[in-house]
Parts: C-alpha cells; structure tokens; sequence
C-alpha cells in the first residue's frame, strides 16, 4: 500500500515538473517572438528613413522630416538591435554624414546597406541569412540620383 503513494507521489512530481518545464519553455518562446516582432519594426523604419533621405533629394523641408525620421528611428535601434547590426548602421552614419550634395557614392551606400540586410537577416533568421550569403545575393535600394 505504501509502495502504491509513492509510485502516485512520484508521478504526481514529474507531471508537475513536466508542465512547469512546458510552461518555462513556451513562455521564453513567447518572449523571444516578441523581441523579433519589436526588433523587425526597428529595422523596417531604419530603411524606410533611409529611403526617405535619399527620395528627399534636394528638398530641405522633406530633408529634415526624413533626418528626424532616421533619429528617432536610430534612437529605437539603440536599445533593441544586436552589435553587428549597430556597428553596420555605425558606417552608414559615418557615410552619411561625411556625404555632400555633390559628394554621393551609391555604390559604397548600397554596399554598406548590404552589410546593413545581412547582419538584420542575421540577427532575425541565421538558417535564412545564411543560405543568402551562400548564394551572395545582393540586395537592390532605390536611391535616385542627386
């Protein structure tokens, strides 16, 4: 008879720990989707600020509107993307700012938003990111001329 508890005791304890586990599991789970799904408007906004700087062109009202756009957008990056990502949207800066009207090189913006999409894909879905950089598969941006 007291063989009997113990072997319903015993039970009671691993069904107990199983859906304790279960719960852990899928709550970090949850919690995971979230940040991507938080992490994925960042990066989203990030390119859609920077399409609106170079559609912009030489409009100084919509210039502004779109570097306000691109700040409060770096601001959300600040706190939700991963090094690689910041360190590329780092270099854009830098290129960026070292950039005038006259001084624009597309070709070194669309390589360091390629870097920008490789390290994103990276960082959202590394099976996906890397089936990509297999194929070198690059990436195409608007960026009409200035």
């Amino acid at each position: 008879m007291l063989e009997d508890w113990i072997v319903v005791t015993v039970g009671v304890i691993v069904v107990a720990a199983v859906v304790s586990v279960s719960y852990v599991i899928g709550k970090n789970r949850e919690i995971k989707l979230i940040r991507d799904r938080q992490k994925l408007k960042a990066y989203e906004e990030l390119f859609h600020a920077i399409t609106s700087i170079n559609v912009a062109g030489s409009d100084p009202e919509k210039l502004v509107r779109a570097k306000m756009h691109l700040a409060l957008t770096l601001n959300k990056l600040n706190l939700l993307a991963s090094p690689e990502v910041l360190k590329n949207v780092n270099l854009l800066l830098d290129f960026l700012n070292e950039c005038t009207d006259n001084n624009f090189d597309i070709l070194k913006q669309m390589n360091i938003l390629n870097t920008i999409v490789r390290a994103v894909r990276m960082d959202l879905d590394p099976k996906t990111a890397r089936e990509f950089e297999d194929l070198q598969f690059r990436f195409k941006f608007y960026s009409p001329k200035r």
